[in-house]
């Protein structure tokens, strides 16, 4: 049944189903506090009934939410409401990976790596914190459309600490990025994760998969005993340093294979400085025993509620020499007669070569930094052909118009007549910056300039003043193509502190003080009012009391350091009793007042009576 439309924990409106699952459903939500579009990932209601189920959907939460990577899906919030189990999380707009393979094919080399770049450095994070994804495929790697990739769908992930859920380490990946220890019906490790990434390169590479086959045990048979096809026969552009990672990546030894997903990261970010390596190679010993199933031994239903319906079930038996002698022979007499088959093709087209005088090679020229028309002409002048199929994308490093690949690269073998593919810049990438900690209004008139619609999201903060970013939507760091439309980032803004001034009157001056400061003020002054000198107010007054106080009470402020002065009078004032004057019954004459006699002195000096 549809959620479509319900409201979970006040906030989350579901908007419509926009992906479906094993194990959940996903829906496009809005959440009415932060005003944002969310996805809201809900466990089908056929699986609450099953503790081994919603075990593992929390195992997902806490596993998702525990990774902090640019390029993971990040997990907002965890619920349960009416039976109903929910994660919310990262919207993505954009694209899978698999969406895009299907749309354009194979991609150039040099895309395919940055891509594996992304992946494969937050596979290494979730590896190093003990979590295994064992689905990695590209039908769980989200692309935004400003080209940021994103791992998705932690939900399968195994915690390698949680024993008590993943002892019966069902098999959940897809067959046609399943490692052949899985495939054995081994437990999973970060070994199994690189060979599926290992498998997703060379899909981006190849446009396809490297194994299909009529049944799953076919396809599991493959990835157990063949090797993963060649990409260099299918493109020879392809550097053999990009196929040997693949090599490593995908074999089938797992001492041979990559140990450790930063080791594969290290080889992607040199392997375009290192066209020319030799092919890598390892020594095949094949002891695995022989396998005897059928596709319902083979593989069981994944969203089966038994966990031991989801076993491996693999026979292993004998093998009978005399039985499989002869064919063994056979395909050995097969194989040696396809080499010499070849060996004597090579020779001809090598013979023919000579004997009637092919194109003369020359190398490829470097024309990356050059502007379109410049690098045409220069390749017209060589004799070579140029495509009018140009591919324009955005570029790190230069300007728009200028070459920033081409097909063939740079040193290598071209004849004459070939054609050569460009890759042309349209413009920079607007790299995001970090615009926490700097007013809204700069970073508004900022934003605006560069084509984006601002949205404003308030919230209170201890830590930054009224007015300053403390939050963006769009992470620092990411790129952005400044050609398109409606884009959209909010900032979230800090309102200061939301505090309320308690009422001080009548308290002790140096308890008020103590009060304002346990609540987070920073900035408590004391003022000494002066004497009064009416009576009234002299005899009613007290001692180091809080008389005033310069913020009314009860009024919100919105920064601790608001400055409050509590005013006090420090001591009292003695007081006189006036005389009251004699009023005389009848007016009486005035007399002139007599001076009042001097004692005599004759050396004229006063005198000081004590």
């Amino acid at each position: 049944m549809s959620e479509k439309g319900r409201i979970l924990a006040d906030r989350y409106e579901l908007k419509e189903l926009i992906g479906q699952g094993g194990m959940a459903d996903v829906y496009l939500a809005y959440d009415d506090i932060l005003k944002r579009e969310v996805a809201v990932k809900i466990l089908r209601s056929s699986l609450t009934g099953d503790p081994i189920y919603i075990t593992r959907f929390h195992r997902e939460a806490r596993a998702a939410a525990a990774l902090c990577h640019r390029n993971i899906v990040e997990i907002y919030d965890v619920g349960e409401e009416d039976d109903l189990y929910y994660i919310v999380m990262e919207y993505v707009r954009g694209q899978t990976l698999k969406e895009l393979i299907n749309k354009r094919g194979a991609l150039h080399y040099v895309e395919a790596v940055d891509i594996m770049k992304q992946v494969v450095s937050a596979t290494a994070l979730a590896h190093s914190m003990g979590i295994v994804h064992r689905d990695l495929k590209p039908q769980n790697i989200l692309v935004t459309d400003s080209g940021i990739v994103k791992i998705a769908d932690f939900g399968i992930a195994s915690i390698q600490s949680l024993s008590q859920v993943t002892q019966t380490d069902t098999i959940m990946g897809s067959l046609h990025y399943l490692a052949p220890e899985i495939a054995r019906g081994e437990k999973a490790t970060p070994q199994s994760d690189i060979y599926a990434l290992g498998v997703v390169f060379y899909e981006l590479l190849r446009g396809d998969v490297p194994f299909n086959g009529e049944s799953p045990v076919n396809i599991a048979l493959k990835h157990m005993r063949d090797e993963i096809p060649s990409v260099r026969e299918y493109n020879p552009a392809i550097p053999q340093s990009v196929e040997n990672i693949i090599i490593k990546a995908t074999a089938k030894n797992t001492n041979n294979r990559y140990q450790c997903a930063d080791d594969m990261l290290d080889d992607l970010e040199t392997c375009l400085e290192r066209l020319d390596e030799p092919k890598l190679s390892f020594d095949q010993v094949n002891n695995d025993p022989t396998i005897i199933a059928t596709d319902s031994q083979f593989f069981t239903k994944t969203a089966s509620l038994d966990p031991e319906e989801t076993k491996t079930e693999i026979e292993e038996i004998e093998p009978e020499e005399e039985k499989i002698k002869e064919p063994m022979d056979k395909k050995k007499r097969i194989a040696i007669g396809v080499a010499i088959g070849a060996v004597i093709v090579c020779l001809a087209i090598v013979a023919g070569f000579f004997l009637f005088g092919g194109n003369q090679d020359g190398t490829m020229m470097d024309l990356v930094g050059k502007t379109e028309k410049e690098a045409k002409a220069l390749l017209i002048d060589k004799g070579y052909k140029v495509s009018d199929d140009v591919d324009y994308e955005l570029s790190d490093k230069y300007e728009k118009g200028l070459v920033i690949a081409t097909d063939p690269e740079a040193g290598h073998t071209i004849n004459e007549g070939d054609t050569v593919t460009f890759t042309v810049s349209k413009g920079k990438y607007i790299v995001m910056k970090d615009y926490t900690g700097i007013s809204y209004n700069s970073a508004y008139n900022e934003l605006t300039k560069l084509g984006y619609k601002v949205r404003k999201y308030e919230k209170s903060d201890d830590d930054y003043k009224e007015g300053v970013v403390i939050g963006q939507s769009i992470s620092e760091g990411e790129k952005q193509d400044p050609n398109e439309k409606g884009k959209v980032i909010t900032l979230t803004v800090s309102k200061g502190v939301s505090i309320t001034v308690p009422s001080l009157y009548g308290q002790d001056i140096n308890a008020a003080k103590s009060t304002l400061e346990s609540q987070g003020f920073t900035n408590v002054k004391l003022s000494v009012l002066p004497s009064p000198t009416d009576t009234a107010t002299i005899n009613s007054m007290s001692i180091n009391t809080v008389v005033k106080q310069s913020v009314a009470p009860y009024t919100q402020v919105n920064s601790k350091g608001t400055e409050i002065i509590l005013y006090y009078y420090d001591k009292k004032p003695t007081t006189t009793t006036p005389t009251t004057p004699t009023t005389p019954s009848h007016p009486t004459t005035p007399t002139t007042p007599t001076q009042p006699d001097l004692p005599e002195n004759d050396d004229d000096d006063t005198t000081t009576t004590e």
